[in-house]
Formats: structure tokens, sequence, C-alpha cells
């Protein structure tokens, strides 16, 4: 059997290889072209010799296996392939920049991802105001918000689902701080009976009308928030499952102060009054689930939540 020659062997297509065959410069290049006019411009801008970007964009167009300019005259105009690949290119190069600052982050150590869970009567304007900055701020990480009631903030907190938690009650073997004031009150529809009994209520008579009381959400343990013992109850997720039922009339219940005022300042739900008061304060705290090692990302959403506690001016009290 004959062998081939050198310079047949030579001559053999050699295999395709699986890479781009365009690199991010010529990407770069060609973007620069498009927004300059010309190449004599885009040359300039990027200190470069015009040769060396007409150079550029010829192989490019090689590798593409299509053209991307035309000459009109002595103006070079994108084909409408080159339309295409002016968007991709684009595309290509806010991904490459995006990897970047994405490994820069991580170098200075910001966690890849981090867990946030939060008691469902935490105010959303503060926690929006957290989150606007800490997008701002850290875009890289990626962020789990979870919302639960009593021991399920605790259950998020221990299985490393969440590094930063809000809840009322701290966990044992964690570190928290208050973060805001909450005031409780305990509510009825205006038609309630107990709305009518001439006579400030007393605890035995909640027990003989239907309560609203809030689920827990956690795993192993479970409470309900607001109940007195009554054989009557409707046990919701959250509290504002809670709120749309006491607004129809439904039971008694009790809810954050920010949750429940506009209700009673529009009428649709009213104040208990109980013998000994009806409304209590409990603080919110932001919890560690391992303060010592908590990363910066954490640490920062800790932070920015705190500055927006504290600058909040909506009256949760």
């Amino acid at each position: 059997m004959t062998q081939p020659s050198l310079s047949q062997a030579n001559k053999q297509p050699s295999p395709k290889t699986s890479g781009p065959s365009v690199s991010l410069e010529q990407w770069s290049m060609f973007i620069t072209v498009v927004e300059e006019g010309s190449f004599q411009a885009a040359a300039d801008k990027l200190l470069k010799s015009q040769s060396s970007i007409s150079y550029a964009i010829q192989k490019m167009q090689q590798g593409l296996g299509v053209k991307v300019f035309e000459h009109k005259g002595r103006k070079a105009v994108l084909t409408d392939a080159g339309q295409l690949m002016l968007q991709r290119a684009k595309d290509l190069i806010h991904a490459a920049s995006a990897a970047e600052k994405a490994a820069a982050d991580f170098a200075v150590g910001w966690e890849p991802q981090i867990g946030l869970v939060l008691n469902d009567m935490f105010p959303k304007p503060i926690l929006y105001s957290a989150l606007a900055e800490f997008g701002q701020q850290c875009p890289q990480t990626r962020l789990e918000v979870y919302i639960e009631v009593l021991s399920g903030i605790d259950d998020k907190l221990r299985n490393g689902e969440a590094q930063v938690g809000i809840n009322n009650m701290i966990p044992s073997g964690m570190v928290g701080e208050p973060i805001i004031e909450m005031e409780f009150v305990r509510v009825a529809h205006p038609n309630h009976p107990l709305h009518h009994l001439g006579r400030a209520i007393h605890h035995s008579d909640m027990k003989l009308h239907r309560q609203i009381v809030i689920r827990d959400s956690g795993n192993y343990r479970r409470e309900n928030r607001g109940f007195l013992g009554s054989d009557q109850r409707w046990t919701v997720p959250n509290m504002f499952e809670s709120l749309a039922l006491l607004k129809q009339g439904f039971g008694s219940g009790v809810l954050a102060r920010s949750i429940a005022q506009p209700a009673i300042d529009t009428g649709d739900l009213k104040e208990l009054d109980i013998d000994g008061g009806g409304s209590m304060s409990s603080n919110l705290h932001l919890i560690f689930a391992d303060k010592a090692n908590t990363g910066p990302a954490a640490q920062l959403l800790a932070k920015l939540l705190k500055e927006a506690a504290k600058n909040d001016k909506s009256g949760r009290m």
C-alpha cells in the first residue's frame, strides 16, 4: 500500500478545534469600529495601527465564514450578518466582564451564595431598601430569601440554608441583636361580639370565640402565635392571611401594628378593649447562624439591614 508523501499529508484538512474561532479582543475591536464609525477612528481609540485593526477584522471574518462589513465608497458598513454579530459581540463582552468581576469578588472573599430568613412580619420596606443596596454592592452573590414563621426561622439557620435571620427569639447557641421593636395588637371586625360586651374583655371571654392563629412553619416544633386556648381555632400560614380573615369578621387575632393599622384606619378592624391592655411589644433580632464564620457578603447584608431599619420612618409602634 502506497504511503502518502509529506507534501500530500500536509494538504490534509486539519481537524476543527472545539474552541471559538474569534477572540474576545477581536470582538472588542469589531464593536469599537462600529461605535467609532471607521477603522482609523477605532485605531485611534485603541491606540493601535489601522492595519492591525483591519487584519483583526479580516481574521475574524475568516473565522466566522461571513462578512461583517462591506465597503460602500470609502465607508465600511455592517452587513446583515454584522448586525446580528454586533449584539452577540456585546453580549460576549458583557459576559466576560461579569465573569471577571465575579472572580475579583470571590478573590476578596465574597460568597457565591448566601441565605436570609425572615419572620413574616418583618416590614417589607426595610427589607427592600437593604436588598436594593446589597444588589449594588454585591451583584455576583446569589441570594436566597426565605419567609418563615416561629421555629421555621430556627430551622433555616440550623440547617445552613440561611446565614442571617430575623426573628423575635434568638435560637440557643446563636448570636443576635435587636434590630427593630414591633408592637402587636389584638383586633377583630367592628361587628364582632367581643366589641359589644359593654365592659373590658377578659381572657376568658376570648376563649368563647373563634381565634385566628398563625401556623408554625418549622419542621420539628409546632407553636401557634396568638392562641389563647379556644376550641374554635382557624390556623393560617402568615399574618397577611390572618389579616384577610379578620377583616371578614371570622374571628379575633393578634397582628403586628404595622400590618393592622391600615385596616384600623379604614374601620375594617378595631382594637379589642382587653382588661389589662391589648397591645404588646417585642424586639425583632438580627441573628447570625455562626457569627465567627460569617462571610463578608452575609456581613454586608446584615449591616445594610440594620442601617435600613435605623433609617426607616414608617412608624411601626
